[in-house]
């Protein structure tokens, strides 16, 4: 579990680097073993690490591409980024760490943000900024397991692991009291809504765009649906394939540097 914070289109960065820090020390208890903070021409993004994978300085973040034009902060697991990380090197990619989220820098590279989110399979949320074409995504795991809330205020997005730390940052502050009825009635907060007003929750499954103030919510992934015809499979093969998958699921999740 790490954080992830980061204000994007204000004019003054080195205001933005201390409301960031003021993030990122919200999100403290999420990521004890370090943390970062990089300031780009438009961007400042943040991170409270717990270190998975490669243990070492190399997988700090936030991590820049080779050029300085991407820059990620990430939370998460990807389950077969080293399958992934075979086929970048395989495009002449070279990696620094034994981390996933190199994988990420570099598949965005190579596939672009939708070739990218098509291939990754894990629990995970990121920001990522580049820094060339002006452009953030805000991307979050298909089953949305991995928190990621946003906020906008005129020209500036900011973007974190909890509402929480968008307060610290100064862009939210008002409850909101459907938010609270809701929470009240059901138990928790529904769809987008946080239990502030004006933070917005990143949905499940979706890439959420913003450039120069505008803003786009992009799903990536549906969950797929039986066939109307029939003709599926057998209970027996059914059984059998979820044996199968259930396998494959659990051996991709085991392995760590932990």
């Amino acid at each position: 579990m790490c954080g992830i914070a980061g204000i994007i289109g204000s004019t003054d960065t080195s205001a933005a680097s201390i409301r960031v820090e003021r993030m990122t020390c919200a999100l403290r208890r999420r990521g004890p073993d370090g943390e970062g903070v990089e300031v780009l021409s438009e961007a400042v993004l943040g991170h409270r690490r717990l270190a998975i994978f490669d243990l070492s300085d190399a997988g700090r973040q936030p991590m820049m591409s080779p050029d300085a034009s991407v820059g990620i902060v990430f939370n998460g697991a990807i389950y077969n980024f080293r399958d992934l990380r075979a086929e970048l090197e395989s495009c002449g990619y070279q990696f620094k760490s034994q981390t996933d989220t190199e994988v990420l820098i570099h598949g965005y590279r190579e596939w672009g943000i939708a070739g990218l989110v098509s291939k990754i399979r894990g629990m995970y949320a990121f920001g990522l900024w580049d820094d060339r074409r002006r452009k953030l995504f805000l991307v979050r795991d298909r089953l949305g397991v991995k928190p990621l809330v946003y906020a906008v205020r005129g020209k500036e997005i900011a973007f974190a692991s909890s509402v929480r730390a968008l307060r610290a940052g100064g862009f939210v502050d008002e409850l909101d009291e459907q938010a609270v009825t809701d929470y009240l009635e059901f138990g928790f907060v529904t769809d987008a809504r946080s239990i502030y007003r004006g933070a917005s929750k990143v949905p499940a499954a979706s890439i959420v765009e913003w450039s120069d103030g505008a803003l786009s919510t992009t799903p990536y992934w549906s969950p797929p649906t039986a066939s109307p015809s029939g003709g599926g499979p057998t209970f027996d093969e059914a059984v059998e394939e979820t044996e199968r998958l259930f396998l494959r699921a659990v051996e991709m999740r085991l392995f760590a540097d932990v």
